[in-house]
């Protein structure tokens, strides 16, 4: 399992966001932080203190581009377009994934990969 820690400006429409990609059904959720995940990937959600919030914006300058196993690349960019963030392009192939990259709902890059 991969896990990564997010700090986000809308708790509720991330954890929507990574409970739709993963297929978790049971998120651990408080005021401030969440946990979601499923065999492969765990998302440490943490809600920014209120004067460090902004409006969703893409971080492609941001050095580092999380990776989630997904079971299915088409069901991924459905969840995510369903909710608030993107998967986009003709998935790429390198060795045994396919894969292709996208946005949260805060504008995080992603990338989401599936076995081939």
């Amino acid at each position: 399992m991969t896990t990564i820690v997010l700090w986000v400006s809308d708790l509720g429409k991330s954890v929507g966001f990574y409970k739709a990609l993963f297929g978790d059904h049971n998120p651990y959720v408080t005021e401030e932080f969440a946990c979601v995940s499923n065999n492969d990937n765990e998302v440490l959600l943490h809600l920014l203190p209120e004067e460090f919030r902004t409006a969703p914006a893409l971080r492609e300058e941001n050095p580092i581009k999380p990776v989630f196993n997904v079971a299915s690349i088409d069901q991924a960019k459905l969840a995510a377009g369903q909710n608030g963030g993107r998967l986009g392009g003709a998935p790429q192939e390198h060795g045994q994934w396919r894969y292709v990259d996208g946005n949260d709902p805060d504008g995080n890059i992603i990338q989401v990969r599936e076995n081939i």
